[in-house]
């Protein structure tokens, strides 16, 4: 009687209570957790079913695997249970409570018939509670006021729990988002791409609409737009016409003196000394002035020479506006030029242990995105680090101490992605920094003239 027993089919029932915050991520992740335990030998099946909640409960979300044996269940609890746990406790922790319990498929009994639901949204048949084809809720009713805030609030605050670990790994553990993301632990992180884009882009944004964008400089009466090229203009040569007028006035005065014979030879062969002086300089800025302005570039290419100098005369007229904006467009678009070219930068100082070249982009997309953070932090400090407001030496006090982490950050983040001794990382770290910086005064210095090109 007791080998019939063993040789029964059982169920083997799993009951998960959730913490409100992680259902959403709960029940992405477990439909995948059951085809990985129903895997293993001896399963024929399994069911996951979702009660109905009870006010003020917490969710339950109950699985009730199918084995063809005790024996089997007994085997999947020695060898495999351990595993698949593990990974459940590594996402969830705390945050999921477990009750397991074994029971006989006559105590379960057969499965009620289930009434057939219609997709609202593409019509395909539903059996469960989302439809296999667009993925849209099985029960659908009009939404009320309690419905849309909380679809708000859990968009805001909670984003699937995945953007606040994220951040917090990106901020606080530099490299191990890294080598979370290089082992094969994706799930729980957003990827460095799409990571990477959100903030530089969030970066960019804000950062134009504040008084001082860094590649241009705002002067105090809000208008005039300086930018980092220098052209001779109208204001240059009209302050050019008033120094010759007043060289001339001078030197007349002083031919006066040196005419006058009531004066002392000796003060009148000064004066006109002085004078000849004055004359032949002002004849050497009138050969200057007559010579080609300094917005005539002259490289040898006639195309480009060309462009160049009408884009210095575009700069001049409206004094560099349309430049800086042109190139504020440009500057996330050169950073994906960029970072490649680090990533293959890394892989010549990394070649022992060979690594991937993606595992290298990675590492500079993480790398990146909290730099972005740090400006995106840093800028506005820097705009209230200004004398006459109220607090301001502490703003810059804020701003000299992120910056002193951003510098530790990097080299940490080294030493725990690529795990190099101390000495060797802080090599490695002053190598590729020179480097780096190399590189991004080329990159830029290509996106000024691109820019300049392009107005």
């Amino acid at each position: 009687m007791k080998a019939e027993e063993g040789k029964a089919e059982v169920i083997y029932e799993v009951e998960c209570t959730l913490d409100p915050e992680v259902v959403g991520e709960f029940d992405a992740w477990l439909p995948e957790h059951v085809r990985a335990v129903t895997s293993c030998e001896g399963f024929t099946g399994a069911e996951i079913q979702v009660p109905e909640t009870d006010a003020g409960g917490r969710p339950v979300r109950r699985t009730q695997y199918r084995l063809e044996s005790r024996a089997a269940l007994e085997r999947y609890l020695a060898e495999d249970a351990p595993r698949m746990r593990a990974d459940g406790a590594a996402r969830f922790g705390d945050r999921v409570a477990y009750a397991r319990r074994v029971l006989s498929a006559a105590e379960v009994g057969p499965r009620l018939p289930e009434t057939p639901v219609t997709c609202q949204n593409c019509g395909s048949a539903v059996t469960g509670r989302y439809c296999a084809e667009c993925g849209q809720a099985g029960h659908v009713h009009v939404m009320t006021i309690a419905d849309v805030t909380h679809d708000v609030v859990h968009s805001a605050l909670h984003l699937d729990s995945r953007v606040w670990r994220t951040l917090r790994s990106l901020v606080l553990r530099p490299g191990e988002l890294t080598n979370e993301f290089i082992a094969g632990k994706r799930e729980r992180y957003l990827p460095p791409f799409r990571l990477y884009l959100v903030i530089s882009l969030a970066f960019f944004a804000i950062t134009s609409l504040l008084p001082e964008a860094g590649f241009l400089h705002v002067t105090e009466d809000g208008e005039t737009v300086v930018a980092p090229i220098v052209v001779v203009g109208e204001q240059a040569e009209r302050a050019a016409e008033k120094t010759a007028e007043g060289k001339a006035r001078t030197a007349e005065e002083l031919g006066k003196i040196a005419a006058d014979p009531d004066l002392p030879s000796g003060v009148r062969e000064m004066a006109a000394g002085v004078a000849r002086e004055i004359s032949g300089k002002a004849a050497d800025n009138a050969a200057e002035a007559a010579a080609p302005p300094i917005c005539s570039v002259d490289t040898g290419w006639g195309w480009f020479d060309r462009l160049m100098t009408e884009a210095c005369y575009k700069i001049e007229q409206d004094r560099g506006r349309r430049l800086g904006a042109v190139f504020m467009d440009a500057a996330p678009k050169l950073m994906f030029v960029f970072l490649p070219l680090m990533a293959a930068v890394a892989m010549l100082f990394y070649w022992r242990p060979r690594r991937l070249y993606a595992e290298h982009l990675v590492a500079f997309l993480h790398v990146h995105a909290f730099v972005f953070l740090y400006l995106l932090v840093r800028s506005p400090l820097e705009a209230l680090h200004r004398p006459g407001i109220p607090g301001g030496w502490l703003f810059g006090i804020l701003s000299m101490a992120l910056t002193a982490y951003l510098g530790w950050y990097v080299y940490r983040a080294m030493r725990v992605v690529y795990g190099n001794s101390r000495l060797l990382t802080g090599i490695k770290y002053v190598a590729i920094g020179t480097v780096y910086f190399m590189l991004l005064g080329v990159t830029m210095a290509a996106g000024i003239v691109y820019s300049m090109l392009s107005l």
